[in-house]
């Protein structure tokens, strides 16, 4: 899980050039093994895409790569996994042989703005200008595909929840997975073949608003309810079953 690093919290210069958005897939994440996958998955199996055998792991994560005064690479991204993170600001500017650090056996690549749909060279300038005075959210209101889209303009960037559209509902979803690419884009061969470009190209264009709510985070933020919930059932349906012998008695006593 990243931690909160006092000197990746503040921007260490004047973003002078946007190379690109980065997915990234750590190849050692818990919490994506249980939590952040297995959600791409069900949304990808709504939207008809089916995996194959050797596909490789799924983008979990996406940020802006960006150069510091004309010289040095950093990302913009948003982090989760701390109580500072979560609950205060989650903007970080990493290092980017740091951000590569955390691919573990996973991957990283970038893709340039323009690639994106309705992202134009206009629209990069007017992001790389709102990079140099944007200001942190935190976690629990903005994940990370959420930032990116914030740092374009609010465009959307990123697909609908594929199974709320489904049944009529219009959400974000937050999937780094399922980026909305141009479809005659030119992606180099290994880039292609990680974002699985051939299978995410036709995903339809998005309609609920950037500022709708984000369904994946909103089943992270009440998955410990429910287990939470869960757990207490349990033990009150265990306590009950424990405790019906004497509560016959009671009831035969009090006849």
């Amino acid at each position: 899980m990243p931690a909160y690093r006092e000197e990746h919290a503040d921007r260490p210069g004047k973003v002078t050039a946007i190379r690109g958005v980065v997915f990234q897939s750590d190849g050692r994440s818990t919490v994506g093994r249980l939590f952040i996958r297995p959600m791409e998955a069900l949304d990808r199996w709504f939207a008809g895409i089916q995996p194959d055998r050797g596909d490789p792991q799924l983008a979990m994560h996406a940020g802006l790569h960006v150069e510091i005064d004309g010289s040095r690479e950093y990302v913009a991204e948003q982090l989760v996994g701390s109580l500072y993170l979560d609950f205060r600001n989650g903007l970080n500017w990493t290092p980017f042989e740091k951000f590569r650090e955390r691919d573990r056996g996973g991957w990283d690549v970038t893709v340039p703005a323009t690639h994106f749909r309705g992202v134009d060279h206009a629209a990069v300038h007017e992001t790389l200008q709102r990079l140099n005075a944007i200001e942190g959210h935190r976690f629990v209101g903005e994940d990370c595909t959420a930032f990116v889209e914030r740092a374009f303009g609010a465009r959307r960037l990123f697909a609908d929840s594929p199974v709320l559209r489904s049944i009529g509902v219009d959400a974000r979803v937050g999937d780094p997975a399922m980026p909305l690419l141009r479809d005659d884009v030119g992606l180099e061969p290994a880039v292609s073949q990680k974002l699985q470009f051939d299978k995410i190209k036709d995903l339809p264009d998005p309609l609920a608003d950037a500022e709708s709510p984000n369904v994946q985070m909103w089943v992270h933020r009440l998955l410990p309810a429910i287990l939470v919930g869960a757990l207490i059932g349990w033990l009150y349906s265990s306590a009950s079953r424990r405790s019906t012998p004497v509560s016959s008695t009671a009831r035969r006593f009090f006849k």
